[in-house]
């Protein structure tokens, strides 16, 4: 069995209109792990909880280290990135332009991205352009080029930024949340199939969260369902239905 990616045990979180009371998983690395179940059972809560967005305890290990939990600037820096599924609460900066979105967590949490001039910090101007240009191919984000304003973009697009962002931090595991909702079917393939990428060419472990258990089912390897804030079951998918 691979090693370990990500060990929780009786992990609760205080997250409104989420009732995660008492999660144990073991999530192996190189896996796509799905978390599915009904709205406001706990799924959405799992990520939030472990990258610092809402309160919550209990044990978490990422490759045998212990996460700090209510500390989202920790949670960053341990090697976990995590693409929300409030694209317009938290995600995005919608006024800004695509690059400085990409870069952003990256420069915030890492200071990737900048330069030192005189003693100063400043946007390594030619290094985002630079790296956004390389995102936008590699998830083939549709845009007029990397200075376009985020909020311009469809759904689809946006919610690809977001992938770009998250991937930007260099993660050992990314948490991706209801990452095709409220986006057209084309794009929910497309997004779906990035996710499968970095999976099988970056060996990224993927934990996607999704209301969707069809979505699940078409790129998961395990899927853990939850209900009432607990792991009711882990479900091995069957890849030749």
């Amino acid at each position: 069995d691979a090693p370990l990616a990500l060990k929780i045990r009786h992990l609760a979180v205080d997250m409104p209109g989420e009732m995660v009371k008492d999660v144990s998983l073991d999530i192996h690395e190189g896996e796509i792990f799905g978390i599915g179940g009904l709205a406001g059972q706990g799924k959405v809560g799992i990520p939030n909880g472990i990258m610092g967005v809402y309160d919550a305890e209990g044990d978490v290990e990422l490759f045998g280290q212990k996460v700090k939990l209510n500390d989202a600037h920790s949670a960053l820096k341990s090697g976990m990135a995590m693409v929300s599924e409030d694209r317009r609460g938290v995600g995005l900066l919608l006024g800004e332009s695509i690059e400085d979105n990409i870069v952003f967590n990256a420069m915030q949490v890492n200071g990737e991205f900048t330069k030192s001039l005189l003693g100063a910090k400043l946007k390594d101007a030619k290094a985002i352009r630079e790296h956004a240009k390389n995102m936008i191919k590699e998830l083939d984000i549709r845009c007029f080029g990397p200075v376009q304003h985020t909020g311009t973009l469809s759904g689809g697009n946006q919610q690809k930024v977001c992938i770009a962002r998250a991937l930007t931090m260099g993660p050992k595991l990314i948490f991706v949340s209801e990452p095709t909702r409220g986006i057209d079917i084309g794009a929910k393939k497309l997004v779906l199939e990035t996710l499968v990428k970095l999976n099988r060419e970056q060996g990224m472990t993927v934990v996607m969260v999704s209301s969707e258990l069809m979505e699940l089912r078409s790129i998961c390897d395990r899927i853990a369902i939850v209900a009432e804030g607990e792991v009711v079951d882990v479900l091995p998918v069957n890849s030749s239905d």
